[in-house]
């Protein structure tokens, strides 16, 4: 994927799977973001974007105005 950069994000406060889904959908909608993954068992979501269109910090910003703590991991 050219063009893209890769932050990993510790979510804290998810008690289940089902609890991304309401993240993915909420990034799925911003323009720049290329892919996400998850790893539901270490509560971490990959997220590929394109820094042109939009930064890591406002993917952290999308996911703490849904309520839940973000922190990057480098």
């Amino acid at each position: 994927m050219a063009n893209t950069e890769r932050i990993r994000i510790r979510i804290v406060g998810v008690s289940c799977a089902t609890c991304i889904i309401p993240i993915r959908r909420a990034l799925e909608k911003r323009e720049g973001i290329k892919k996400i993954g998850a790893n539901y068992v270490a509560d971490l979501i990959m997220v590929y974007f394109d820094p042109e269109v939009l930064g890591a910090k406002e993917i952290i910003s999308i996911i703490r105005n849904l309520g839940y703590k973000a922190i990057p991991i480098s």
